[in-house]
């Protein structure tokens, strides 16, 4: 899921390539802590919305990332 929201960011050179790990590793980290169990993942609804929530985390932690180079 990180990995998709992370995708297009690294191909258009938005963020370098340890950036992208970083930003996978933390993303991927918050999620599992929203995961009781891979029985959770199996309702689509679920899926949808740690889908959701990994694109905001990755925008966020983004604009971070410029906010810091920017400064």
């Amino acid at each position: 899921m990180v990995k998709n929201a992370l995708a297009s960011r690294y191909r258009n050179q938005e963020i370098t390539k340890d950036q992208y790990t970083d930003i996978n590793r933390d993303v991927s980290r918050m999620l599992y802590d929203h995961v009781e169990d891979a029985k959770g993942l199996q309702d689509e609804d679920a899926r949808e919305s740690l889908q959701i929530l990994a694109n905001t985390q990755v925008g966020k932690a983004i604009e971070a990332l410029m906010a810091d180079s920017s400064s």
